[in-house]
């Protein structure tokens, strides 16, 4: 999903609303993914994979940090 917007001024506003966009998704992604756990049940290789899933969701969220925190203030 790419919700590109190129503005010609971003202010507080604007990186207000991102960084609330931004906490909105990382907050239904991990909902969706604890939910996704408990309906998998005991089984040993369902465990396993939302390991792999709950450990990659983290990863993707500390690469998406890494390019908020990286990418030049447009003014």
């Amino acid at each position: 999903m790419s919700a590109a917007l190129h503005l010609d001024h971003v202010g507080p506003l604007e990186r207000t609303a991102h960084r609330l966009g931004l906490a909105l998704l990382r907050w239904s992604e991990t909902r969706a993914a604890r939910v996704a756990d408990r309906a998998l049940g005991p089984d040993r290789g369902a465990a396993r994979l939302a390991y792999e899933q709950r450990t990659a969701l983290e990863a993707r969220h500390r690469h998406w940090d890494r390019l908020a925190s990286g990418t030049p203030r447009v003014r």
